[in-house]
C-alpha cells in the first residue's frame, strides 16, 4: 500500500503567526522524499527586527511574492491527496495556518488532518538531550540550514522516513498510534 506524507514548515515576518512570510514543503511517498520546495509570501504585514534576524527574509524578498491564499491555491492539491501532512512542533506551524485561514477569510482550505515529529520523536528517541530540529538532523546526519522553510520541512520529512523505518511502521496513522501521539486537526 502506498502512502504519501506532506512535511510541511512556515516562516513568519513578525510575533504574530499569521504573518507567514514563507511556506516550504517536502512531500514524502513510499519512503522516498519526491518534491522539497519553498514559496515566500507577501504578509502583509510588518516585518520584527527578530524575525528577519532568525529566518533572513525582508519585506523586500516579499515585495511582489503572492499572498497566502495564492499559494495555498497551489498547495490544496496536494493538502488533499496526501495521507498526512506533518511538521516539527506541528502546534506552531498549524496554529499559523489556522489564524492565517481566519485572517483571509479561507472557507474554501481543505479539513487537514496532522501529526507533529516532534511528539513522535520524543517516544521514539527519549536518550536525545532534546528533539529541535537542530539536534534531529544532527542525529540523521543529515545538511541543514534551520529556518529556511524547505529545509526544516525536508528535515521532517526525512525524519518521518527514519521512525517508519525504525518501527517498520509505513502507515504515518498506525506510527501515531503506535507511539499514542494524537493526531490534530485543521479545519476553517
Amino acid at each position: 500500500m502506498s502512502h504519501s506524507i506532506l512535511a510541511i514548515d512556515v516562516e513568519t515576518a513578525n510575533r504574530d503567526s499569521r504573518s507567514i512570510c514563507s511556506v516550504g514543503w517536502s512531500l514524502l511517498v513510499d519512503g522516498e522524499i519526491i518534491e522539497t520546495n519553498q514559496l515566500l509570501v507577501n504578509p502583509e504585514e510588518d516585518f520584527d527586527a527578530g524575525n528577519i534576524r532568525v529566518h533572513g527574509i525582508r519585506p523586500s524578498d516579499v515585495w511582489d511574492a503572492p499572498a497566502l491564499p495564492e499559494v495555498l491555491e497551489q498547495l490544496y492539491p496536494t493538502l488533499r491527496d496526501v495521507d498526512l501532512v506533518m511538521a516539527h512542533n506541528a502546534s506552531f506551524d498549524m496554529g499559523a495556518f489556522k489564524k492565517a485561514i481566519a485572517k483571509y477569510d479561507l472557507y474554501t482550505f481543505p479539513t487537514i488532518e496532522y501529526g507533529c515529529t516532534v511528539k513522535l520523536s520524543r517516544k521514539l528517541y527519549p536518550g536525545l538531550p532534546n528533539h529541535k530540529l537542530n539536534t534531529m538532523a544532527e542525529y540523521l546526519n543529515v545538511p541543514f540550514i534551520h529556518h529556511d522553510a524547505a529545509e526544516d520541512a525536508r528535515v521532517c520529512a526525512l525524519l518521518m522516513r527514519d521512525m517508519m523505518q525504525k518501527t517498520g511502521i509505513h502507515d504515518p496513522r498506525e506510527l501515531h498510534r503506535y507511539t499514542s501521539v494524537k493526531l490534530g486537526k485543521l479545519a476553517y
